[in-house]
């Protein structure tokens, strides 16, 4: 359907250890995991969602090296010789004959959609004779081209909506003219159809049955799934309902005596979510598992962007990376179990090849904290003892937005029990992707100090078979109480530390935080199960910054509760940068929105009172002048300012000007901005307030570096 008209921050962290792991923290119950069976293979990979719906435009438009990772399968592009203006566009792009051999050079068939010969959507019938002379036109040019990659004509698009019946007569008779026009000149070429905007099994029962006994059916079955009409998600998003729709498709199958077709949804995905990372997981993953041939992203926006993987400059955003590790994937397809299968929540999919020893699991659309839970390692033989995993995330900071590349989230070596592998993922983000890499193990570069090897005082080494090493350190009760680690760096730079613990409390506790004696920073540590369980994570990640050499990293009893020191770790990071969305900031007197073109899905808009305002806390590694990008858009006609405030202090306005507010007038990618101010900052905690000035502006996120 067209449109008619590197975060290194440490929100998200994986808490392993070689053996057992603590509880993850609770609110009131943990999710079921999300279990992934590398012993149920039940497709090869073939990447059946890869595609996308008008993804190639032209020679060099996206460019090559853009589509060749994300291993496409199938591209649904324009009839040849289409006049087609979507969306803005000033000449026709994406000929379905002029991108073939593009689609070939990166391993993709393409989808001839007949109808798009025409100029405008929705279609505008002439007569009969006009639409056979563009049937025989576009069959002529196919069979002229000697293309060897055509997946098959698409003979109309959504006819439950397009079709017009008063001229053309009933759309099944048309099927059939047409059907038979075709194939009177080109008897190889697969027909597919009849590409209904959702499926309903009522009106594919009618068409089905009138094909079947014309002798007119469709090689490939196709329909769209951009919304479920059974869970009142019409235009909205609903990829739980995928499976079912297979499911009850199959079933119809059989009632009506036809043999099992091929099944083609040439468009995925609503406008809400288009190319949102977490979104596309559940698509995929649902499409993979009912065991549909192809999927193509649907285009709401502009064509030659692989639906949106790509930025207006010819960029890779955060989906791009999402579908890169989908390409990646090679061997077999494994089965995966999401925790609430029939909900918009958690879901994804596995492969294995054994030959390169290496299992990827590719999730999201979750939030909160999950467990993934990897089981059935004990049949494949390179696996043996320990595993080594790397968790990757990529972010969706909006369609516009580069990432240059995803955040290495953690890695290091876990112990295989029983078969399985238990991962802990903590505040993940449902806009997020997540990437995890499985092989045998190796040397991590991740260093590991157990609590109970550190300086204790004031404070108990106790045992728990669940916590690390089976000990962990306790009773930290007193103001003196504390756990001091002696830390050896590499080289001086910021580095990711992250604490394991458990709070068997009821509430939030916390401890202070000191890196060789400098200012404390405070730690909050969400309340747990205690020790109770081996199957959940719990730990807090925060940046520091560390000397080379030698260095002493404090934990000391502060404020309220009790939390339990099971160990820390530390992961050297890159230049310092910390995101922080404004819809996690404290927001007063102002509304979270939600939008597919913000950062993370979300703004801050209606900051329009003398007392509103946007509170972010940002952990500067060490005192000094920093950069800070604000996201914003600003829909009125003149510039807007926020007031600034750094740790009770007044600074220069922000101004902010004008961009349209969050959509343009042709719907494509919204129209946030950036603006850059510095800003001084002392070590450790630093409060940053955005609040009302003149005009009005609206917050996506800020980022300090």
């Amino acid at each position: 359907m067209k449109k008619r008209a590197a975060l290194l921050s440490g929100a998200l962290l994986l808490g392993m250890v070689p053996a057992l792991f603590a509880p993850a923290p609770v609110s009131a119950a943990s999710p079921s995991p999300f279990i992934v069976d590398v012993s149920n293979a039940y497709r090869p990979v073939t990447h059946v969602a890869s595609g996308s719906l008008y993804g190639l435009a032209e020679e060099g438009r996206p460019a090559n090296d853009l589509i060749a990772p994300t291993h496409p399968k199938m591209f649904t592009q324009m009839a040849p010789g289409g006049q087609q203006l979507p969306n803005g566009e000033t000449k026709p792009v994406g000929d379905a004959l002029k991108v073939a051999p593009i689609a070939k050079r990166n391993g993709a068939e393409v989808t001839i959609r007949m109808p798009d010969i025409y100029p405008d959507f929705p279609y505008k019938w002439v007569s009969w004779d006009d639409w056979y002379g563009k049937v025989d036109q576009i069959v002529k040019a196919r069979l002229d081209s000697g293309a060897d990659n055509i997946y098959g004509y698409e003979i109309w698009n959504e006819p439950d909506g397009t079709w017009d019946t008063n001229k053309a007569g009933s759309f099944n008779e048309g099927w059939e003219k047409t059907y038979l026009r075709i194939k009177q000149q080109d008897t190889t070429t697969k027909i597919i159809g009849p590409s209904i905007t959702h499926y309903n099994e009522g009106w594919l029962k009618d068409f089905l049955t009138y094909a079947r006994d014309h002798h007119v059916l469709p090689d490939i079955i196709s329909w769209h799934e951009l919304g479920a009409p059974e869970g009142y998600y019409v235009d909205g998003p609903a990829p739980q309902y995928i499976s079912s729709h297979i499911s009850a498709y199959r079933a119809l199958e059989k009632q009506l005596g036809i043999s099992p077709r091929l099944i083609s949804i040439n468009e995925y995905g609503v406008i809400s979510e288009q190319a949102v990372p977490g979104n596309m997981t559940r698509y995929i993953a649902q499409f993979e598992r009912s065991g549909v041939d192809t999927a193509n992203i649907a285009f709401w926006f502009r064509p030659g962007r692989l639906s949106n993987l790509v930025t207006a400059n010819g960029e890779k955003n955060g989906a791009w990376w999402l579908y890169k590790w989908y390409g990646d994937m090679s061997g077999q397809m494994v089965m995966t179990t999401p925790p609430n299968p029939q909900a918009l929540d958690l879901d994804g999919i596995a492969s294995v090849n054994d030959s390169k020893q290496q299992v990827d699991v590719v999730f999201g659309g979750g939030t909160g904290n999950h467990t993934i839970v990897i089981k059935g390692l004990n049949a494949l033989s390179a696996f043996s003892g320990t595993a080594s995993v790397k968790l990757e995330s990529t972010p969706w900071y909006g369609v516009d937005t580069p990432v240059s590349e995803p955040t290495t989230v953690f890695t290091g070596n876990v112990a295989i029990q029983n078969g399985q592998i238990t991962i802990p993922v903590t505040d993940m983000k449902s806009s997020s992707g997540y990437h995890v890499t499985i092989t045998p193990a190796s040397q991590s570069d991740i260093t590991r100090y157990e609590a109970e090897k550190a300086n204790v005082q004031g404070a108990s080494v106790l045992s728990s078979s669940h916590a690390s090493s089976s000990s962990y350190v306790g009773r930290i009760d007193h103001p003196d109480s504390y756990v001091e680690f002696t830390v050896s760096a590499p080289a001086a730079g910021n580095y990711n530390l992250t604490v394991g613990y458990a709070n068997g409390g009821s509430s939030t506790s916390q401890q202070s935080l000191s890196v060789n004696g400098a200012e404390a920073t405070t730690l909050n540590y969400p309340a747990t199960r205690g020790w109770l369980d081996a199957a959940d994570g719990a730990a807090v990640q925060q940046q520091i910054a560390l000397k080379e050499g030698s260095n002493t990293i404090r934990l000391t009893k502060a404020g309220s509760g009790y939390a339990e020191l099971d160990y820390i770790q530390l992961q050297q990071l890159g230049s310092f940068k910390q995101r922080v969305e404004a819809e996690d900031a404290k927001v007063q007197g102002a509304r979270i929105v939600n939008s597919s073109f913000a950062s993370n899905d979300r703004f801050v808009g209606n900051i329009d009172n003398n007392d509103s305002s946007v509170t972010f806390s940002v952990y500067a590694p060490a005192a000094g002048t920093y950069k800070m990008d604000v996201g914003y858009a600003n829909g009125t006609n003149a510039t807007s300012t926020h007031t600034l405030t750094i740790n009770g202090q007044a600074q220069d306005a922000v101004s902010y000007p004008t961009t349209g507010g969050w959509t343009a007038n042709v719907p494509n990618f919204g129209t946030r901005q950036i603006v850059t101010v510095s800003v001084n900052l002392k070590q450790g905690d630093n409060t940053i307030v955005l609040g009302k000035g003149n005009g009005y502006a609206e917050l996506d996120y800020i980022e300090v570096y």
